[in-house]
């Protein structure tokens, strides 16, 4: 028996879990954000690249420019990861408070095709009553996202009052908000596949090719996935999208051997 033959017989890789994957990990600023109107008065954008309970604070302009707050941030998707062509949507997520109920706030995004802000194709549009407590102010792009990403995965985020977006047709507030920012972020949305492997073997484990099977397709992938001895890792497939009844996953090594997967 020769080394191969020894290290094929020990190789001990598994699949352990086969998920439908539909959200991305955030996607957050890139660095501080510009202010349009109002001013920052404590903390940086990292406050708000986690929901940790630490945040960003501003305020809105003085009286003589009307009670109005507006700034705009950088995030950028990666798009070696999610490719275009997997993504369903794109969402957007705030976690924040105001210092009173004046005002209503608003997310828009940069629209590429427009070359103007708007949350045109929004699957929320009214915009969100200001919260004095912790909130969460959520909204995605729909099957307009396209035009709100640039071809790099650029995307800029605006957040704003009403008095910000409408100006001269809204009544000035009675009182200057602040708002806190905790988190602020997006995300992809798709329909994608994460694997989760684990090698109890004694060496390291090369995973190349990969099938999903069921009783009417036998799809063959092209892998090359490294499971270390002791480790286990998910290994995201964005191309891969799971039958909606019962299946098989199934895994070869370098090595020649196979584990296999079935679905309840």
């Amino acid at each position: 028996m020769n080394q191969l033959d020894w290290e094929k017989m020990r190789e001990d890789v598994k699949i352990t879990s086969v998920t439908r994957t539909t959200f991305a990990s955030w996607f957050t600023v890139q660095s501080e954000y510009q202010i349009n109107r109002g001013s920052r008065t404590g903390g940086t954008f990292a406050d708000t690249k986690a929901d940790d309970g630490l945040f960003e604070t501003f305020i809105e302009a003085p009286p003589a420019q009307t009670y109005a707050l507006d700034i705009t941030g950088t995030f950028v998707i990666d798009i070696s990861i999610y490719p275009f062509t997997y993504i369903s949507t794109i969402e957007i997520r705030l976690k924040y408070r105001a210092s009173s109920t004046e005002d209503t706030w608003f997310m828009l995004a940069y629209n590429w095709t427009s070359g103007t802000y708007s949350n045109t194709g929004f699957n929320n549009t009214a915009g969100d009553p200001s919260p004095t407590t912790w909130d969460y102010y959520s909204m995605n792009m729909t099957n307009k996202w396209r035009s709100y990403v640039r071809n790099d995965g650029t995307i800029y985020v605006r957040f704003c009052d009403e008095q910000a977006l409408r100006g001269n047709n809204e009544p000035v507030p009675r009182v200057r908000t602040s708002v806190n920012i905790d988190f602020l972020g997006v995300r992809v949305v798709g329909d994608w596949t994460t694997f989760t492997f684990k090698n109890d073997g004694p060496s390291t484990s090369h995973i190349v090719s990969l099938w999903v099977i069921d009783s009417s397709i036998h799809r063959h992938y092209d892998a090359d996935v490294i499971v270390n001895s002791g480790e286990t890792i998910d290994y995201l497939r964005v191309d891969i999208h799971l039958p909606t009844g019962k299946y098989r996953a199934k895994v070869v090594t370098d090595k020649g051997n196979m584990a296999v997967f079935s679905s309840s």
